[in-house]
């Protein structure tokens, strides 16, 4: 949520989170000093009355042993009118600001101003507040006895607001010069940003440069730690999609090599039944012509399905374990009538009820597809195809065998070979060479064997 409030901006973003840190802090500091200054103002200032207490009781000893019968004022009248004074005689404005009076058995002997300041709790010495009706006052009172049972009290006070104040000036003076920096600070932060998002606008630049022809990787000098993994990512990218291309022109190569040769004879089977002269050489002519359609097809489809096996297999998605015997037991019966055609018998047999491995279940099917459909074209009619699963520690097992006209042992090594048809031309020769592609893809253990007196026996071993 906060993410989607802030600028689509990496420089404008980094400005605002800045400075907003920036801010708080400023903010949060401010707080501190506050109550710092406050604190060490209220010492200072305590320090200062309980002082001018102490002076006051020494200077005017003489007038509290007088006993005078009128008081003293050193002032002519309340400070805070000494508007109608001269500034000669009325001294500072903050003199308004201060108190003190000296009393003698309860009596006032000598004072500032007329003002009556009485502390709230008069019964010891130490620090109190008053308040005239208009001020609150900090006072300090100081208490001595005299000669013949009679008392002094001296009681020095100062405005709470002077206080206050006094903070605020402090405060502000400290942050004032901060607040005032900060569009300063702005600028900088942004010019460094810019400069710090430098390699950026130039790993920009270079995979503008990358032309779809030549994915060149992109390698700058003195590459961030952060943009490193990122430099890695598109590298990897580029790569990836430099392989899809060449997978894709190699395939359109393959299609267009193996279908030239098939398409030929079907131009010629046209040409064929178009000049053919009597019936029976035309039906010869369209049978040939559905025959080579029907090899077109397949060798479409084979390659379609090499090319959907290719790109599948680079894809690293999470695998879920499948019953493996459900899967044959349906692909068998999608396949059996294509069998049933040379009415050949197919046996499926499991060690196990239930045999769960992790595999996609496309990709067993494809497998199971190619094996069954390459054991079809070369078994012999009533001829025999079994398929046996079992699971031992090593892992999951699959052996295939058919009787049919089997392969020559100089020739085992090369059926995975993409396009090696052996002694069969109606195919594309990619049905074993996806097999192989996909049992790579789980580490897979694949071998071809001599079915004796005739066949071929493959085995399979996913490991766990």
């Amino acid at each position: 949520m906060f993410q989607n409030k802030l600028p689509n901006s990496i420089k404008k973003r980094t400005l605002v989170l800045v400075m907003s840190v920036f801010a708080f802090t400023s903010i949060l500091l401010g707080i501190v000093g506050v109550i710092a200054a406050n604190h060490e103002v209220e010492e200072l200032f305590d320090a200062r009355l309980a002082q001018q207490a102490r002076l006051l009781l020494h200077l005017t000893n003489d007038d509290i042993n007088a006993g005078k019968d009128a008081p003293t004022f050193v002032y002519p009248s309340v400070i805070s009118d000494f508007e109608q004074y001269d500034v000669s005689e009325a001294g500072h404005n903050y003199e308004s600001k201060v108190h003190f009076s000296i009393w003698r058995n309860g009596k006032v002997v000598v004072a500032s101003d007329s003002l009556s300041i009485k502390p709230e709790v008069d019964d010891g010495n130490g620090f109190g507040y008053a308040d005239n009706g208009a001020f609150e006052w900090r006072t300090f009172e100081l208490k001595t006895s005299l000669n013949e049972g009679e008392n002094s009290r001296i009681v020095v006070a100062e405005r709470s607001d002077v206080r206050a104040e006094m903070v605020t000036e402090i405060v502000l003076n400290s942050v004032l010069p901060e607040l005032i920096g900060w569009p300063l600070i702005a600028v900088f932060v942004w010019m460094a940003v810019g400069v710090g998002l430098e390699p950026l606008k130039q790993l920009t630049s270079r995979i503008k440069l990358i032309e779809p022809s030549q994915l060149k990787p992109v390698n700058l000098e003195n590459v961030p730690q952060e943009l490193v993994p990122v430099q890695q990512a598109i590298n990897s990218l580029l790569l990836s999609i430099e392989q899809l291309i060449g997978r894709e022109k190699r395939w359109i190569a393959d299609a267009a090599h193996e279908l030239r040769t098939p398409l030929a004879v079907l131009r010629l089977h046209a040409q064929n039944a178009e000049s053919a002269l009597t019936t029976e050489e035309r039906e010869h002519a369209l049978k040939q012509l559905q025959s080579g359609v029907d090899r077109s097809t397949r060798i479409v489809a084979q390659l379609l399905s090499y090319a959907r096996v290719e790109s599948q297999i680079k894809q690293n998605t999470p695998l879920l374990s499948i019953d493996v015997m459900k899967v044959t037991r349906r692909v068998v019966a999608e396949l059996y009538p294509m069998l049933w055609e040379k009415r050949i018998a197919i046996e499926t047999n499991s060690s196990e009820d239930l045999l769960l491995y992790p595999i996609e279940e496309s990709h067993l099917e494809i497998i199971l597809q190619n094996l069954i459909s390459n054991s079809a074209k070369f078994t012999p009619q009533n001829g025999l195809v079994s398929i046996d699963w079992s699971m031992d520690d090593a892992g999951l097992n699959l052996i295939f065998k058919d009787n049919g006209s089997g392969i020559n042992e100089s020739d085992l090594s090369r059926l995975t070979e993409r396009f090696y048809r052996g002694s069969d031309v109606s195919g594309a020769g990619l049905g074993l060479s996806i097999v192989s592609s996909l049992t790579k893809h789980y580490s897979c253990n694949l071998t071809f064997l001599r079915n004796e007196p005739s066949g071929l026996i493959v085995q399979l071993k996913f490991p766990l």
